[in-house]
């Protein structure tokens, strides 16, 4: 069953993220501002890393959609890269 979440993006437009089923080789996919509903969907079967890398990227998609592939993929992988350090170290680690 697909789960769904909206969410303000750059600003002032509404974006609806949905989780669900996706086929083929895709683990994300973004309908830029251009689309009459602008959405990000993502693969449902992805978990813990994996989910975190993949939304992230898609995100960067949103909120970027001039920058290029190349530019999505590191972004969203130093990204994915930080927030995961940090939210898997303790209060007394970040204090460091």
């Amino acid at each position: 069953m697909p789960s769904e979440h909206h969410f303000t993006l750059n600003g002032d437009e509404r974006w609806l993220i949905r989780f669900t089923t996706l086929t083929g080789d895709a683990y994300g996919i973004t309908y830029t501002q251009k689309a009459k509903r602008p959405r990000i969907i993502l693969h449902d079967g992805m978990r813990g890393k994996h989910r975190l890398t993949v939304l992230i990227h898609e995100l960067l998609h949103a909120i970027f959609p001039q920058a290029s592939e190349e530019v999505i993929e590191q972004a969203g992988k130093d990204l994915a890269r930080v927030l995961l350090t940090l939210y898997t170290m303790t209060p007394k680690e970040l204090e460091k």
